[in-house]
């Protein structure tokens, strides 16, 4: 009888068994290098994407300040438009290329933390431009936006490496 060379060795039935401690080995030294690769692709998002859409918010908050002329604020709230479409552009491109978690390590509670951070950013720059507009600051909108767009940069590298850890933890817990 010749050799398949499509066979790949015993079939199941064939195969030396295995017990119950060396498959919780095996199953337990897969999940720590899935976990590892998790952690070696990079946060779950590029820091970069949230403080160039910080900019964006920050640049239409200025543009739309009241006493900025019309001609200035319709090309300046269409280059910047222009500006995040590249953006998206970029972080799809970036992404395409990049190993990432599968979404089923996406958790509620992990979209929820991210959704959070997003608010608190937004509800952060609301406040301020609402107590720096009351104080009669000048382009209260743009400070705060700026001031969001900084919160954002700072905090956005932490935030997804944090959530890049948890995605890990869940495939070491085998969640």
């Amino acid at each position: 009888m010749a050799h398949d060379p499509r066979d790949t060795g015993p079939a199941p039935l064939d195969a030396p068994a295995i017990g119950p401690e060396d498959a919780a080995r095996v199953l337990r030294e897969i999940r720590a290098g899935q976990a590892r690769v998790v952690r070696h692709v990079g946060p779950w998002f590029p820091a970069w994407y949230v403080t160039g859409v910080g900019l964006f918010v920050t640049g239409v908050q200025y543009l739309t300040e009241p006493g900025t002329a019309m001609a200035p604020a319709v090309i300046g709230i269409i280059m910047l438009t222009l500006l995040l479409a590249g953006l998206v552009l970029l972080l799809v491109l970036v992404l395409r290329r990049r190993h990432r978690p599968h979404r089923s390590l996406v958790s509620p509670g992990l979209v929820a933390a991210f959704v959070g951070w997003v608010l608190l950013a937004a509800g952060g720059c609301l406040v301020l431009a609402l107590r720096l507009a009351d104080a009669g600051v000048p382009y209260a909108r743009a400070w705060a936006g700026l001031a969001m767009t900084v919160f954002l940069a700072a905090t956005g590298p932490w935030v997804g490496r944090s959530i890049t850890r948890r995605m890990a933890a869940r495939i070491e817990a085998g969640r």
